[in-house]
């Protein structure tokens, strides 16, 4: 998919610093964020969670906010863990594009072509007329995740870290780039028919929050 540019998205707030503490909590977080959203059905819900969990907004319900971005044809591999014959019509597929929004933070870009024949009349004029993510219009057909492919775009620390010498920084705010991690997956129906096959590019909307205060160790020693 086309990469997001660090002018379509506002940046964090600068709460974390190019420090080697705070590049050793990012990588703790960034992993837990992602290992999360790979072993969950719903990266909704998941989202939602984790919202909910470092109080991203006053009322941390995810939104779906459509992008009015041309349709463009479905990556081969998603293609065909979807089952679509070569011939298939255009129209067989729906392309839906949003950002996965927690009050003003996008936290998630997502690319989605789904199958309309194979949901029902309701959830296809939801997904037509709101701005309710996939993952919550669907969520009766209680739907199972499989990835097919994750790309890590982005580490807060150097290959080989924790074979050399930590960087000092900067001290000053970290600076994020637009995408952190993305997914590549395809959701499917109890009897395992696919539904929808997804690119999910993860931002740095999620990690908009104070990091923890490092103890004094000067205050907190024995006497």
């Amino acid at each position: 998919m086309p990469p997001l540019s660090a002018a379509s998205l506002p940046p964090p707030e600068p709460f974390w610093r190019d420090t080697p503490v705070h590049r050793l909590m990012l990588t703790a977080l960034l992993n837990e964020l992602d290992a999360s959203l790979l072993s969950a059905a719903s990266a909704t819900r998941t989202l939602e969670d984790w919202s909910i969990r470092h109080h991203l907004a006053p009322i941390p319900t995810v939104r779906a906010i459509c992008q009015q971005t041309p349709p463009r044809p479905c990556p081969a591999a998603l293609r065909e863990a979807l089952r679509l014959p070569a011939d298939a019509a255009p129209d067989t597929l729906r392309y839906r594009h949003v950002r996965l929004m927690c009050g003003n933070l996008t936290l998630s870009d997502a690319e989605n072509w789904y199958l309309p024949s194979r949901l029902t009349d309701e959830m296809n004029r939801e997904l037509d007329t709101t701005e309710t993510p996939f993952g919550r219009v669907t969520a009766p057909l209680a739907f199972t995740r499989r990835l097919v492919q994750a790309e890590r775009v982005w580490s807060p620390l150097p290959l080989g870290w924790e074979l050399s010498l930590l960087p000092a920084g900067s001290g000053q705010p970290l600076a994020f780039p637009p995408v952190l991690f993305r997914h590549h997956a395809v959701l499917s129906r109890q009897d395992g028919t696919p539904i929808s096959a997804v690119i999910e590019s993860y931002t740095a909307g999620a990690f908009c929050f104070p990091p923890p205060a490092i103890p004094d160790a000067s205050q907190t020693a024995a006497p």
